[in-house]
């Protein structure tokens, strides 16, 4: 008992030791104004529980650019449009790539993805990829029997509610979800609620939301790396579980189509997974060969959102318009009361 407790001690004074020398150093490196941060907590306690209200008082205190150290992690942050140009647009290029986090290492396949991907050739690889296959006009024109047949859907279903109430930003984002799954993996995805859908969908639907939970969570490993080790929250544990699962459900996709057993190829239209297939072994020589991590990861980016949280929380119950990165409750539910145009009677007659 006595070396533990001397372990914790070391490890205590290790962490203190490394604050106050980063404290010290402060003001050396040229940082922009902020706040002084809290030894080993940094400025994560001036962010408050509405992190963009505290932003902005800082921003009236410091000016448009400040610096806050949130744990170990320096940040820059950029609280008006032309500061903010600056990153964006003028030094765009140093500033694209994302710094390290506990999701994009456990989840987003150890960084090999299009979002947390580092700025360079890779990168470039498949943003090239996506804006020619999935965004280009003949991208959009070779897909648009999809939408059309999405849209159908949508269009009966509101049609057969009658007078009743419909959740109308439900049935939207079930018709954007299933268009999107059907261009990228030849298949409709989440179900209409009619108990047809195929139980494998359905298991990727609920992973896709836990991807949403877990992306949002906050993990004190990320911010003070000394303690990541610890797991404190066991949000690595979590994210560690969901890629195990989520690997497994891309890896079994990816062999259908690899073996050609998946029977939307043998329709008229190529979805996003073939032509990548098809691609990862007909690179040339100036790009880099596309790996099969690097087409789950891109897949998982391109179709991991969610139309259902965990905790029977659904998205009407969301604001996404309060703040930048954060999901706040919303008061009413978005609703829509469909109404005959014409007198009742015209619908029943004949």
């Amino acid at each position: 008992m006595s070396l533990l407790i001397l372990f914790i001690y070391a490890c205590i004074t290790a962490v203190v030791v490394h604050a106050l020398l980063n404290l010290c150093t402060r003001h050396a490196n040229r940082l922009p104004p902020g706040p002084t941060p809290w030894p080993i907590v940094g400025n994560l306690p001036h962010l408050g529980q509405s992190p963009h209200r505290s932003l902005a008082a800082l921003a009236t205190k410091y000016g448009p650019l400040i610096h806050l150290r949130l744990g170990f992690i320096d940040v820059v942050v950029a609280a008006s449009a032309s500061v903010a140009a600056q990153f964006l647009k003028a030094h765009d290029a140093n500033f694209a790539s994302r710094p390290p986090n506990s999701g994009a290492k456990h989840i987003a396949y150890n960084y090999n993805d299009m979002v947390f991907e580092p700025y360079g050739p890779r990168w470039r690889m498949l943003r090239k990829l996506c804006l020619v296959h999935l965004f280009s006009n003949k991208a959009l024109n070779d897909f648009r029997h999809i939408r059309q047949e999405e849209v159908a859907i949508l269009t009966r279903a509101l049609a057969g509610a009658g007078q009743s109430t419909v959740q109308l930003d439900k049935l939207l984002n079930l018709c954007i979800s299933n268009a999107l799954s059907r261009v990228m993996l030849g298949k409709r995805v989440f179900g209409d609620g009619s108990g047809g859908e195929d139980p494998k969908a359905d298991e990727f639907k609920d992973m896709a939301a836990e991807v949403q939970v877990l992306a949002g969570e906050f993990n004190i490993g990320d911010f003070i790396p000394a303690l990541d080790w610890l797991d404190l929250q066991g949000v690595t544990k979590k994210m560690k579980n969901l890629h195990t699962r989520l690997d497994s459900f891309l890896n079994t996709i990816l062999e259908e189509h690899k073996t050609g057993s998946n029977n939307s190829r043998a329709s008229g239209h190529n979805h996003f997974l073939s032509m990548l297939i098809s691609l990862k072994d007909d690179a040339d020589g100036n790009e880099p060969k596309l790996s099969d991590i690097e087409i789950k990861a891109l897949l998982l980016n391109l179709f991991a959102f969610d139309w259902e949280l965990a905790n029977g929380l659904e998205p009407e119950n969301l604001n996404m318009e309060e703040a930048y990165g954060l999901a706040l409750r919303r008061a009413e539910p978005l609703m829509v009361h469909p109404r005959p145009r014409l007198s009742p009677h015209v619908y029943t007659s004949g």
